[in-house]
């Protein structure tokens, strides 16, 4: 199992969401917004980001198990 392509596609597209986002404040500046941020947009992102820990994690384990459970070769 490769982790890098799946990864680097949500990290891509958790930058290009808060690129986004950053964009919208600055025209929408209101309570509305702030709750939006703090109810939805934060705890995405924060989301995300946990998220892509676990994946860097995930390929640093399946890397070490795909070492100590590969056939070597001719004995």
């Amino acid at each position: 199992m490769r982790f890098g392509t799946t990864r680097s596609q949500v990290y891509d597209a958790q930058k290009t969401a808060q690129a986004h986002w950053l964009a919208v404040t600055d025209d929408w500046n209101d309570a509305a917004r702030r709750d939006h941020d703090d109810t939805v947009v934060s705890p995405l992102d924060a989301g995300v980001s946990e998220a892509l820990r676990a994946i860097d994690q995930l390929s640093v384990l399946f890397t070490q198990i795909r070492g100590e459970c590969e056939y070597p070769g001719n004995l």
